[in-house]
């Protein structure tokens, strides 16, 4: 089995809001509870975590509350905390991270992720999206690589050295918007049909 990673440890400092970016609300409910939710539904993770750190004391707050298993970081950033968490908890076999930030992402997209993973045989997988889904819905993407997105969400062994990794690309919407933005909101909001706009 697997158990999912949610990075939600980050400062959000493009959001410019009062709250943290995982406790920002859509339709009544934190973004991250989303994320949560694809997991539970997803038939092939066994544990959740959630990384939190010192910038996201509130987010904490609401996952104890949950009864959500929790690992504090050192909140340097992605790459540095996922790094952190690899060397200094001893967690299944196989991770599923993923960004808090991916509210749309269900578990239809997370089973099919997983198949492929299983089917590849590497020990990595990183989904990425094509840039025409980023265009055709006017998103930003904060790094391209030949015309390829990271998704935020990634497999991998919990060992800390680099991994030979599958790529798998995925044109949906649903892997593309992570929200960094208030106009990622306000896209979010309308695919959602938030009746707030």
């Amino acid at each position: 089995m697997v158990t999912a990673l949610i990075m939600a440890g980050g400062k959000g400092t493009r959001m410019e809001l009062d709250v943290e970016k995982p406790l920002v609300e859509i339709n009544g409910k934190p973004m991250i509870h989303y994320v949560i939710e694809a997991l539970k539904n997803t038939n092939k993770i066994s544990n959740i975590i959630v990384a939190t750190s010192k910038n996201t004391p509130e987010t904490r707050n609401f996952l104890n509350k949950q009864g959500i298993a929790i690992i504090e970081t050192p909140g340097g950033g992605y790459v540095h905390d996922l790094g952190f968490i690899i060397s200094n908890f001893d967690l299944d076999d196989v991770l599923l991270t993923i960004t808090a930030d991916l509210p749309l992402v269900n578990s239809d997209i997370l089973n099919y992720v997983l198949e492929e993973y299983e089917k590849s045989k590497k020990p990595a997988m990183s989904v990425l999206v094509p840039m025409h889904i980023f265009e055709e819905y006017g998103i930003k993407p904060t790094m391209v690589f030949e015309n390829l997105i990271p998704s935020g969400l990634n497999i991998l062994r919990s060992i800390n050295k680099t991994q030979d990794e599958k790529v798998l690309i995925i044109e949906r919407i649903e892997l593309a918007l992570n929200i960094n933005t208030c106009e990622d909101i306000k896209l979010l909001k309308k695919l959602l049909g938030d009746q707030d706009e």
